[in-house]
């Protein structure tokens, strides 16, 4: 089983998804007194699931954390989310979750060429 199976892509569509939801929340949380931000981790759950081949093991499961990073930048009304920050932060989950989706697509491509016998 590749790292790119159906299984895989599908719960990394899902922790991108999160991760989406997670910065939008911090976006929308931008003047909120007190907010901190919060962040998504699964990147290093993901490397302890594959195997040396660097397949993900059958019938693992990524896990994905939310969590609080302790950023020093903090307002007068100590919230610390930065938008800057978090426009990067969408810009890479956005890039992640495009690779993703090509992926998807070439794997349709490929049960099409199999189910139509070329």
């Amino acid at each position: 089983m590749g790292l790119l199976d159906a299984n895989a892509l599908a719960q990394l569509l899902a922790a991108g998804e999160r991760n989406h939801n997670v910065i939008a929340n911090n976006l929308a949380n931008l003047d909120t007194p007190g907010y901190r931000t919060a962040r998504v981790r699964f990147a290093r759950e993901l490397a302890s699931l594959l195997d040396e081949d660097q397949n993900l093991r059958p019938g693992a499961r990524i896990q994905v954390e939310t969590y609080h990073p302790m950023y020093r930048a903090l307002s007068k009304t100590g919230n610390d989310v930065q938008l800057e920050r978090e426009t990067v932060e969408l810009t890479k989950n956005t890039l992640r979750m495009k690779i993703y989706f090509q992926a998807v697509g070439a794997r349709i491509s490929k049960l099409r060429l199999a189910i139509g016998g070329r």
